[in-house]
């Protein structure tokens, strides 16, 4: 199989990456950049030159693979612009293709409301999106609709590396001395999953057979943050204080990436591991800080 992943370089993309090469797919990353191609080449892919901006410059590429896999984002104030632009250029792009082109994408447990511990999030949720992220939304229902692609839709909780994510954060401010600042406060539910069990899900969802997937990858249903600051300070024998801070009063709620740590979220995890088999191999808080400790 060949695979062409947009955001191949970026914390969940590199992951993914890596582990489409180990699985034996041929692998093409989009590169912007030089820096990002060389990035690609160690993880073991190809580069193709091209930027999510002007998708002409790639989506005829991507649609030739087998399968095209969406983890890139801007992070800018036109990111749903670029989204939407980039997504729908590359279902026009399959439209003369035998077989449906497969296409992951990448949603994220912010599209779905705050639930507390009251109830939990499945797939059959309703989206209610924070403004910041509303035209996933958007493009999930654009690339839905037809029979141009085979979809899926992967909605990562957060996402935990040793460099980054929740535990990543919580752990330099703690060796800093510092208490850890958040949106959130110390009662904050947060669902989480480990960066490569994350990956391994896409892996799976890439060759899974129903036409239309969602998928919540969440291996931690959810912990409160103050529990998960416990967990993490027993770990290393250091308190760590949780500090609560407001949104800046100039925050624009379409560009306030950071709202979401203050969703409260439970999310039921057994939908993915039934459908696909996946089976995260770090399923317990403890499992997660042992292993992105090390």
């Amino acid at each position: 199989m060949d695979v062409f992943v947009t955001g191949g370089t970026g914390g969940i993309g590199s992951a993914v990456v890596k582990k489409l090469v180990s699985g034996g797919a041929t692998v093409i990353g989009l590169a912007r950049s030089e820096g990002s191609a060389a990035r690609l080449r160690q993880l073991g892919a190809n580069a193709y030159p091209g930027d999510l901006r002007n998708p002409d410059s790639w989506v005829s590429r991507a649609a030739a693979c087998d399968a095209v896999i969406h983890t890139g984002a801007t992070f800018s104030e036109d990111m749903g612009r670029v989204d939407r632009q980039s997504m729908l250029a590359l279902k026009q792009a399959a439209r003369h293709r035998q077989q449906p082109l497969k296409v992951v994408y990448t949603g994220g447990i912010w599209l779905f409301p705050a639930t507390g511990n009251t109830t939990k999030i499945t797939e059959k949720t309703p989206f209610s999106p924070l403004p910041a992220f509303r035209f996933m939304t958007e493009t999930i229902r654009t690339l839905s609709h037809g029979t141009d692609l085979n979809l899926a839709v992967v909605h990562p909780a957060l996402a935990c590396s040793r460099d980054s994510g929740p535990i990543a954060d919580m752990t330099r401010a703690l060796k800093a001395g510092q208490p850890f600042e958040t949106r959130a406060t110390a009662e904050t539910l947060w669902p989480l999953v480990e960066i490569e069990d994350l990956a391994a899900l896409y892996a799976l969802a890439l060759k899974h057979a129903r036409f239309r997937l969602s998928l919540i990858a969440s291996s931690i249903s959810g912990i409160s943050v103050g529990h998960l600051a416990a967990h993490i300070s027993a770990r290393h024998g250091q308190p760590l204080d949780v500090v609560t801070i407001e949104a800046p009063e100039a925050a624009d709620p379409d560009t306030d990436w950071s709202a979401g740590y203050a969703l409260s979220q439970s999310v039921d995890t057994a939908h993915a591991q039934r459908v696909t088999g996946w089976q995260p191999e770090q399923s317990t808080v403890e499992d997660l800080i042992v292993s992105l400790s090390r």
